[in-house]
């Protein structure tokens, strides 16, 4: 999957919704319709399963894209370069506990960046071809037949030509199967891209990357003004097509000169030089909403279907978790709401619940005030600080913290001590916002 190019522009900060307590329910799957634009199907929804290792939190991701989605895209394995030598890493999906899964999963090949040649039937694409063939034979032993196969590789715009020689082997190999690429937006004003799509069934566009450059400020995955533009140019084309749309975060390192060197997709954190700088890049949630909802209502010629890179799975740090999915397969922005919770007692301890559907930062403060006398002690935890003024106290994230709150998680944030029972009132303060 693609996380690389176009240029981003900058992201707007998003008010917190205040309110009582509620309890946090999973939207339940998306009933999706035709749209009143002349399309004859409905504008369907998959998502990509983009893990090698697998376990039973991936398993438990794979299941509730099916209950959610229109299906799910599993990643098979990825092909890498040694020494220009290709070599395979397998992805360790147990067929035998998808047989029952409602949508027929798609397998994907994932093929690492290869400057060339392309060339018939030599050792890069036999090793392509042999192992697309394994990966549907191995699905199919266990009672699973796929919907398709992807192929996912970031080619040169420049030798387009090339990669249809890899195309041309591959689908002859694995007729009748459904044969779909992913593709980039530079490809869509070359001149072979229109030849390449005769060797596929259909394309998936996308329209989400990290910048290869450190020197804008821009952190957004997903720009949608380019989104648009690329999607109206992809419907001149004639030919069916998906886009697919982020829903992760990622951390990219760029070196002193701003060159892109790395990227950490997630909960781990590679070494890097001291001199290193990093940024990080995310999807928002209420772009991407917006456009899903422009695109169900006024769909563009030849757009079939959404493809969300990638399912949540819950030991993924860096990815939306299933109540924010599923407000934005539905074109709705989700709701964000972060409420205070005090626990009785003396001390009394704080602590800040998100009772939303969307996984938030923690740059909020949060402001106590009291009815009888001022409390006689007060501590924050790890991550906060505290302040206290004649009134009222205020809690306040740590600088450089960078802490998050995924829908339905709470998170202490400090306690208090009053001589004698007292009435409390708290309250969010949103970034920037002046005392009292």
């Amino acid at each position: 999957m693609n996380i690389q190019p176009p240029t981003l522009f900058s992201r707007a900060r998003r008010g917190i919704l205040m309110g009582a307590t509620v309890a946090a329910a999973l939207l339940g799957g998306c009933k999706r319709h035709a749209e009143a634009t002349g399309a004859t199907a409905p504008l369907t929804q998959r998502g990509y399963l983009w893990q090698r290792e697998w376990n039973p939190q991936v398993l438990d991701g794979a299941r509730e894209a099916d209950r959610q989605l229109d299906g799910v895209v599993l990643l098979g394995g990825e092909m890498v370069w040694d020494g220009g030598k290709p070599s395979l890493i397998r992805a360790s999906i147990p067929w035998e506990s998808l047989a029952s899964l409602q949508h027929a999963p798609a397998i994907a090949l994932r093929i690492a960046p290869f400057p060339g040649p392309f060339v018939r039937d030599d050792a890069a694409a036999r090793l392509i071809v042999a192992t697309a063939k394994s990966l549907l034979d191995e699905a199919r032993q266990h009672g699973v037949e796929p919907s398709e196969f992807q192929l996912d590789f970031d080619c040169a715009q420049k030798k387009l030509a090339g990669y249809g020689i890899w195309l041309r082997e591959l689908r002859a190999a694995i007729q009748p199967m459904r044969f779909v690429i992913t593709t980039l937006p530079v490809w869509l004003g070359e001149p072979e891209f229109p030849v390449l799509l005769r060797e596929v069934d259909g394309y998936v566009l996308q329209v989400h990357s990290v910048a290869t450059s450190g020197a804008g400020r821009d952190n957004r995955l997903c720009d949608p003004v380019l989104a648009r533009r690329w999607v109206q140019t992809a419907a001149k084309l004639g030919r069916p097509f998906s886009i697919a749309l982020p829903t992760y975060r990622c951390v990219a390192a760029f070196d002193p000169a701003g060159k892109l060197v790395g990227i950490a997709m997630d909960a781990g954190q590679p070494s890097w030089p001291a001199e290193t700088r990093m940024l990080e890049f995310g999807a928002d949630a209420d772009e991407i909403a917006d456009l899903v909802k422009e695109w169900r209502e006024k769909r563009p010629a030849g757009l079939q279907e959404l493809l969300w890179y990638r399912v949540p799975v819950s030991t993924d740090s860096r990815n939306w978790r299933w109540p924010t999915l599923a407000a934005v397969i539905q074109g709705r922005r989700p709701v964000q709401r972060f409420e205070v919770h005090l626990d009785a007692g003396n001390p009394v301890d704080l602590a800040l619940v998100n009772t939303g559907e969307s996984d938030e930062p923690l740059d909020h403060a949060v402001r106590v005030t009291w009815s009888g006398p001022a409390p006689v002690a007060s501590d924050a935890l790890a991550g906060w600080t505290i302040g206290m003024e004649p009134g009222f106290l205020t809690f306040t994230p740590q600088q450089g913290a960078r802490l998050r709150l995924v829908p339905g998680a709470r998170r202490g944030i400090g306690w208090l001590r009053f001589p004698q029972p007292t009435g409390l009132h708290c309250s969010i303060i949103e970034p920037g916002e002046v005392s009292p």
